[in-house]
């Protein structure tokens, strides 16, 4: 009988492919903007140097062997929401708008939907908003494994995920493809014998009704009406007619299946559109990692390699949904010695942890408190307590210098932020040292100015709040402004105040840094 891995082990597994996949498929995706044009095909990872910094900041940028994109920087940012409480908000106003500190390879409706929210706009109410009814890319699916982590009840995991989507996809391509993507994980997940050839495509299938479905009750007041004053089309007829597409698509793979391992990838993957110039779209991703799933079952190592290494094929996204589907299914024993050198391994190894932990808080302050003990540097960010680890100053042009900072999170997770500097006769980077520019930017703090602020929608919210319908507003503000200070002892400052702890833990959620 087959060892069937235990749920931890699946998770973990889940995790760490995941973000195998997105390490090996970045260097290939064509928006990746590889300075090799031609990559050959590579089952290690590799050394590559990116092109970074647009037309007025272009700096040859490099990615260490190992290194992850936007997707495991995603599905990183919606795990810490979860672990911090709140997720929805945590979300959508800290980690999101954060993200575009050190966001790798992000997509356009990713980096619009975060810039709304900095300003504390929910992209559906800004003035993009056709855009982002427009927005049909893989960035919702790519992030939702946390997710499927955390929460075991089916429907309330289609609810989690929609509403995670909605923050910056808003086509039924991007949801739909988050959701099945969702679906196919949970099956997995709970799988408790060995996987027949052929039968999670079935599932998926049989299984729809949990998956096409979008239910008005989850949705943001006027979401709906909005969709189809902005979108330019009927939402729910292109909703349903996705959901057709996308049957028609599993049905074509279950059949292609039949032939065996004879059934030729190519030809598949191409009529599921992932060779055309929607290959970023949601539904396109998650049914080319269902094909690949399905196909290597039984070879998850080669089932990444062959996403990874898709031509004209969004590779990262592909290769990492793909991961996490095999990771899931297969735990973590076949993992290759070579690629456990992923980029934060202990980190993704952790954080698993935390989420399958029945107290998440606890189960944090264990691995955090260690962690800051080792260091005396730490700084407060939007996300948390993190330090420099190296700066590093790139050119620019003839005019100007990028300065690279790598930071670590007490999580262990890494980031690399930018700084661009402009050389001028009054600048420092002309009358200063390097090593004096390079001080400068280590000393200067990562959090700089905190506001509190509130939309319109989350104001009827906390009216609705029963809590705080026994406070008095001058209280409100005593609140606040002690948040807005940095004290987070919420005990000491709940039994001051003589407040419930939970009105804290739901004022913080609206404190945001500039």
């Amino acid at each position: 009988m087959a060892n069937i891995p235990s749920i931890a082990e699946k998770c973990k597994g889940a995790m760490l492919a995941s973000a195998i996949g997105d390490a090996l498929g970045w260097p290939n995706e064509l928006k990746a903007s590889n300075t090799i044009k031609k990559t050959r095909a590579n089952d290690r990872f590799v050394e590559w140097t990116r092109r970074s910094g647009g037309r007025y900041w272009l700096h040859n940028e490099k990615i260490l062997p190992g290194e992850y994109s936007d997707d495991t920087q995603m599905i990183l940012a919606v795990a810490r929401s979860i672990i911090t409480g709140n997720w929805e908000s945590t979300l959508a106003f800290k980690e999101i708008p954060f993200w575009l500190e050190y966001e790798r390879g992000g997509g356009s409706a990713l980096k619009e939907a975060a810039k709304s929210l900095k300003n504390n706009v929910v992209p559906w109410e800004s003035r993009e908003s056709s855009k982002y009814f427009m927005a049909g890319g893989n960035g919702a699916a790519m992030r939702i494994l946390p997710h499927v982590i955390q929460e075991r009840n089916i429907f309330m995991l289609m609810s989690d995920v929609i509403r995670n989507s909605l923050y910056t996809h808003g086509h039924p391509r991007a949801i739909l493809g988050a959701l099945c993507y969702a679906f196919s994980l949970h099956y997995l997940m709970n799988k408790e014998t060995v996987l027949e050839f052929g039968e999670l495509i079935r599932a998926v299938i049989d299984g729809s009704k949990y998956w096409n479905t979008l239910n008005p009750n989850i949705l943001p007041a006027q979401w709906l009406n909005l969709a189809e004053k902005y979108s330019g089309f009927d939402y729910l007829r292109v909703w349903s007619d996705t959901v057709s597409n996308m049957t028609e698509k599993l049905e074509y793979i279950a059949e292609s299946l039949n032939k065996g391992l004879l059934v030729n990838d190519e030809v598949v993957l191409k009529h599921l559109e992932c060779f055309d110039k929607t290959n970023g779209a949601g539904d396109v991703a998650i049914l080319s990692s269902l094909y690949l799933t399905s196909k290597y079952a039984n070879n998850p190592e080669l089932g990444i390699k062959i996403a990874a290494n898709l031509p004209y094929a969004d590779t990262d996204t592909i290769a990492s949904m793909t991961g996490g589907l095999l990771g899931m299914l297969s735990g973590t024993t076949w993992i290759p010695i070579e690629w456990k050198l992923v980029q934060d391994y202990d980190c993704l190894v952790n954080i698993t942890e935390i989420l399958l932990a029945n107290n998440m808080v606890e189960a944090t302050k264990r691995i955090t408190n260690q962690k800051i003990a080792q260091h005396n540097d730490w700084k407060d960010s939007p996300i948390g307590k993190m330090r420099i680890l190296t700066t590093t100053v790139v050119p620019c042009g003839k005019s100007g210098s990028v300065i690279i900072n790598k930071l670590e999170t007490t999580l262990g997770q890494t980031l690399y932020t930018k700084r661009f500097e402009r050389k001028s006769a009054k600048t420092p980077l002309e009358n200063k040292t390097q090593e004096e520019v390079v001080k400068k930017v280590i000393d200067e703090p990562i959090i700089r100015q905190a506001t509190f602020s509130l939309t319109t929608g989350k104001v009827n919210e906390l009216m609705n709040n029963p809590l705080f319908a026994r406070i008095t507003f001058k209280k409100v503000l005593q609140i606040i402004n002690l948040l807005l200070n940095g004290d987070t002892e919420y005990d000491k400052i709940a039994d001051k105040l003589k407040v419930e702890k939970e009105i804290l833990e739901i004022l913080k959620n609206y404190i945001s840094t500039q």
